[in-house]
């Protein structure tokens, strides 16, 4: 077996080696409730709990004379809309709803859209909740026992009781069929109508709801996957060679499996959307565009991480920013926190994503999630120490100071009761009742046996150590020096907490963005039409250049097509080619753009990933890639042209203690302006907080830079 030579662990293989150490999505919590069925809604929200929209004077604004096309992101607590109309910014942020179509339905009527671009964690949520369909697995006979064997990794390497979650699809639904076709796409074994009939029948008895075809190497020979799905016209399937034509068949039929488990679901919920629309509208991809709800539906596992790839989209948009070509992206809500990684302006991406133990082998953004928000519970283990998270309290019953009926301490709560939040959220529109936050605070203080400040402090400081993990993982798994990264705050909760997380890094500066709250729509609105193709071609790589030009053309033949059929003109489509080459006997891969020389390229890039390169070993290629773009329009929303709050004072706990800070509206800083702290900055989106020893400017297009100081 080859070995890993960074650790020398021996790795399995079969249609290809083991896939290595290379980056992982790692995804602990869900963001949004469960899924139902949905159907159109007919009424808003209380006025009480909507937030304002806010025109390019930073006033209150009518938002239904003219119909905007908004990006909409829904979450775990809150769903945010933006749109534009010219360069006025239209917002709006609603509590989420069990239902997740019934906030999107209100806040589309609210603000007067005719179009969406919709970022959502329902097939995400369906996954990690494990409320997907009843689904049949349907392999080459003798595979039967794949999704079970899995792979040799171990999640504990010395733990004797360690149990792995079951896969989607129990031992029983999975079915084998007689064929097989060998390692060069060559057909040794033809499945009979006898044959496909005899499983057919078998898949029906068992009640599936949904099917997953993945056959050994299909592809590079799909007929035989083509045969069978033939057979299954009146039951929602999902081929390998459509949904992953890459080889090593375990990750290819995990990532097949989870397309199947969600996709009855997604087809309901996006029809519904459709339906109570009266129109069709855009998607958010993992990887990082958009495309349309019919194309989704096709593939829905395209939309497993959509919600936290908006954010990383729009941090790309500011990237280009003199001083910002190097980026962490910190996105704080009300249930998790996400963090990715951008260098040189690009998102990193990886196609090694992991949900709920699950491989998901397709491009996705590289983001690492972790349960830590403002609605993170705080509760006390059997052995008396404090942990916050991952459990949340959602919308409803949301936190104490919401007032609903929650008695468990939340993040919110604390930075309530310590003076960072003010009064309300949703632009006054949700007042928090601080009173009932203190004294559920201090039932916690008194289980601790420690004062109430040391409790607000002791809340904050582990819901930041988890989210520093998190970050430390990233930028080790990228081999990034945090002093050289800036840490781009923005969810409702990031901007209050991202100068303290900086400082515990290591970080120098602090950007938030415009629009913080609603960021991630904000990138939902402004990403890419796009969509990826790839195919495992192995092959030594000086004899693959016919293979490449082959696989290249074919790509961009299917990508002008795909695009011609979803009303999009090729013509400026950018497409962007690359491949994925190791060292002959290495089970891991790097992608190299596909220019100049190939073999330079992939000796450079693998000094910088694993610190060493052989001069001498032969190069394999691995499977050639090409990512197809359309670009849309990217707005920037224009600075208020005077001052809408007037300043004013309170007292904020920090490290060093009670001390008083100015609270300033964020709009009445204009550009150049600079502030030392403490000075917390105000905005209907997000609070930001400014501790001593830090300075914040205003740099444009509107950011807030913080120097974090010490």
């Amino acid at each position: 077996m080859p070995r890993d030579p960074r650790g020398d662990r021996p790795r399995p293989r079969s249609e290809g080696a083991e896939r290595g150490d290379g980056d992982r999505v790692q995804l602990q919590r869900p963001r949004a409730a469960g899924p139902r069925r949905i159907s159109a809604i007919h009424g808003g929200l209380p006025e009480e709990q909507r937030e304002r929209v806010v025109g390019d004077k930073g006033l209150e604004s009518s938002v239904h004379s003219a119909g905007v096309d908004v990006g909409v992101d829904v979450g775990g607590t809150f769903t945010d809309f933006v749109g534009f109309r010219g360069r006025s910014v239209v917002s709006l942020k609603l509590p989420s709803t069990r239902d997740p179509a019934e906030a999107v339905n209100a806040g589309m009527r609210e603000v007067g859209a005719t179009g969406m671009s919709h970022g959502t964690t329902v097939a995400t949520n369906a996954i990690l909740e494990r409320k997907g369909a009843r689904i049949a697995f349907i392999t080459t006979a003798g595979f039967e026992d794949l999704l079970t064997i899995a792979r040799q990794n171990r999640p504990s390497l010395y733990d004797f009781r360690v149990t792995r979650p079951s896969p989607p699809v129990p031992r029983e639904r999975c079915f084998g069929l007689h064929e097989r076709v060998d390692a060069r796409g060559r057909p040794l074994l033809r499945p009979t109508p006898r044959e496909i009939q005899r499983v057919v029948r078998a898949v029906r008895d068992s009640g599936a709801e949904s099917v997953a075809v993945s056959l050994l190497f299909s592809f590079l020979r799909p007929q035989h996957e083509r045969a069978i799905s033939r057979a299954f016209r009146d039951l929602p399937i999902s081929v390998s060679h459509e949904v992953l034509a890459e080889f090593r068949e375990y990750e290819r039929s995990s990532t097949t499996v989870l397309d199947a488990y969600v996709k009855p679901l997604v087809t309901r919920y996006l029809a519904a959307l459709d339906a109570s629309l009266r129109h069709g509208f855009l998607v958010m991809r993992s990887s990082g565009s958009v495309t349309t709800d019919r194309a989704v539906v096709r593939r829905p596992i395209d939309m497993v991480l959509s919600g936290p790839a908006g954010g990383v989209a729009a941090a790309a948009s500011i990237a280009r920013a003199p001083g910002l070509r190097h980026l962490m992206t910190f996105d704080m809500g009300g249930t998790s926190a996400d963090f990715s990684v951008l260098e040189d302006g690009q998102p990193a991406w990886t196609t090694e994503a992991v949900i709920d133990s699950f491989p998901l082998a397709l491009p996705v953004v590289d983001i690492e999630s972790v349960g830590a928000g403002g609605g993170s519970l705080a509760v006390i283990d059997p052995g008396g120490a404090l942990r916050v998270g991952p459990e949340s309290a959602g919308a409803d019953p949301g936190p104490v100071a919401y007032g609903k009926g929650g008695d468990r301490v939340t993040v919110t709560d604390a930075d309530l009761v310590g003076g960072a939040l003010g009064p309300g959220l949703l632009g006054g529109g949700l007042p928090l009742r601080k009173e009932l936050a203190a004294k559920a605070i201090e039932r916690l203080a008194a289980h601790l046996r420690i004062s109430a400040d040391e409790a607000v402090l002791g809340v904050q400081r582990v819901v930041r150590a988890s989210m520093a993990k998190a970050m430390r993982l990233v930028l080790a798994r990228r081999g990034v020096d945090p002093t050289e990264q800036a840490l781009l705050a923005f969810g409702g909760a990031g901007p209050m907490h991202a100068v303290a997380l900086a400082r515990e890094i290591g970080m120098r500066t602090v950007v938030v963005p415009f629009l913080p709250g609603a960021f991630s729509a904000y990138g939902v609105l402004i990403s890419p039409v796009g969509r990826e193709y790839s195919r495992s071609v192995v092959r030594p790589l000086d004899r693959a250049g016919p293979a490449i030009a082959r696989a290249i053309a074919e790509f961009k033949e299917r990508a002008r097509s795909d695009l011609e059929s979803q009303e999009f003109d090729p013509r400026r489509a950018l497409m962007d080619a690359t491949v994925d080459l190791r060292f002959r006997g290495q089970s891991y891969e790097l992608s190299i753009p596909l220019r100049g020389d190939l073999a330079a390229s992939f000796r450079r890039a693998h000094r910088v990933r694993y610190g060493y390169v052989s001069r001498h070993e032969p190069i394999e290629l691995v499977t050639v890639r090409l990512a197809v773009r359309v670009p849309r329009p990217v707005r920037t929303p224009a600075r208020p042209t005077r001052p809408s709050h007037s300043s004013g004072h309170r007292r904020v706990l920090f490290e060093d203690g009670w001390l008083d800070a100015e609270v300033v509206h964020r709009d009445s800083l204009g550009i150049a302006a600079e502030v030392d702290g403490p000075v917390i900055l105000e905005e209907d989106h997000a609070t930001t907080v400014v501790p001593p020893d830090a300075r914040v400017s205003i740099r444009p297009p509107g950011l807030l830079v913080i120097e974090v100081g010490t």
